[in-house]
């Protein structure tokens, strides 16, 4: 499988997207020890009242155990759900500005912080997101709403207060900090009253953020087991990766080899590889090894290539070699051309040169030449000189 790192693409994309933001207003709530329900309602009240016409946002914070250089962001129209590498210097005032007036980073001009996003992706590149330090950090959950601010959202985004937050012409109606478990109360009352299948999409990704694994797992496991959409079903699977204990890791073994659709059990290889116990390595060798799709296979043996375990790599390594399914030997030898910082060249020169067939020790030899490793072009040149 090819990758692309996107850390660049996507940094300076936002600085182009984010421009100049609106100083539009923000109202605090006066009590912000208040229960979260009753602050939500004061929002609610007090936007209908001002009769709004371009809408408002609502939002709050929360707490979220996240990698140290891993950031959620959005602009006010799309929003980044998933972690990714992020500096924090970025033109424009950052969520936390906007709502508490402090800063996070001096300004800078914009060539400079074109060299420093640069400069940090290139970093980030041997900095992946499983091994970074995890630390707490504020995560702010936004509601947009249109004219009509007693119907459901229009839009739900996450955003870390580091980052800079562009919310148009709306005001914004800050309830401060909230607890986990009063979140998750309000998010899966949502979940249940709202019809647009993009935003339950949406709530529940919003309801895999949160930390308190005890709510949680058995609300998507809920999802994951009912009637709902495959595409449903598929996101609360991908959820529960976020959730690293044993009742996520079995939920998610049992659907990718088990469940009536393909799509969903796809997801759940995608959960299991997010997961950072042991176990859930031996789970994916299994299913690389012993589902009964060819699809599932495949998709597990990519993931195994971003986990970058020993136990992994011997696993790609004896399914190159032992595996009956040629399709799938050569999915694991770019598995292996995926591993981080050149793990994979020793491997592949072995398969270009040893193994017993032809379109498997082809797909070894373009593997070497992708790369740019010393080690890489030598073996190619004795291959060719042995000809």
């Amino acid at each position: 499988m090819r990758k692309f790192h996107t850390s660049v693409l996507l940094a300076v994309g936002f600085v182009v997207l984010t421009g100049m933001l609106s100083a539009s207003q923000v109202f605090h709530h006066p009590r912000p020890s208040d229960e979260l329900a009753s602050r939500w309602n004061w929002a609610v009240e007090d936007a209908q009242k001002q009769g709004l016409k371009d809408g408002c946002w609502i939002g709050y914070s929360i707490k979220r155990l996240m990698g140290e250089y891993t950031y959620f962001a959005s602009n006010g129209t799309y929003s980044f759900s998933s972690s990714y590498h992020y500096p924090s210097f970025f033109r424009g005032k950052s969520l936390g500005e906007i709502v508490y007036g402090y800063k996070f980073a001096p300004e800078v001009s914009d060539e400079e912080q074109i060299k420093k996003i640069a400069k940090q992706a290139l970093n980030d590149l041997d900095k992946p997101r499983r091994t970074q330090r995890k630390i707490w950090k504020d995560v702010a959950i936004l509601f947009r709403y249109g004219r009509d601010s007693s119907r459901v959202p229009e839009k739900i985004h996450f955003s870390n207060l580091s980052v800079p937050f562009d919310q148009g012409n709306r005001p914004l109606f800050w309830l401060d900090k909230a607890e986990d478990a009063q979140s998750f109360h309000l998010l899966s009352r949502m979940y249940k009253t709202v019809a647009n299948e993009d935003l339950k999409r949406r709530i529940l990704n919003a309801i895999g953020i949160h930390s308190s694994s005890d709510l949680v797992v058995p609300f998507l496991e809920k999802v994951l087991k009912s009637k709902a959409t495959d595409r449903l079903r598929g996101r609360a699977a991908v959820e529960l990766g976020e959730h690293d204990i044993e009742r996520s890791l079995k939920l998610l073994l049992h659907t990718a080899r088990e469940d009536h659709s393909l799509y969903v059990r796809k997801r759940a290889v995608s959960g299991l590889e997010d997961l950072q116990q042991p176990a859930a390595a031996d789970a994916l060798i299994e299913l690389a090894r012993h589902a009964d799709s060819r699809d599932i296979r495949r998709r597990a043996i990519s993931a195994l290539s971003d986990i970058a375990s020993r136990k992994a790599v011997a696993a790609l390594e004896d399914m190159v070699y032992s595996d009956e399914d040629t399709e799938i030997q050569k999915r694991a030898v770019y598995a292996l051309e995926d591993l981080p910082n050149g793990e994979g060249i020793p491997y592949l020169i072995k398969i270009a040169k040893t193994h017993p067939k032809l379109k498997v020790r082809k797909s070894a030899i373009y593997c070497l030449g992708d790369s740019d490793d010393s080690r890489a072009l030598n073996a190619l040149i004795e291959i060719i000189r042995k000809k």
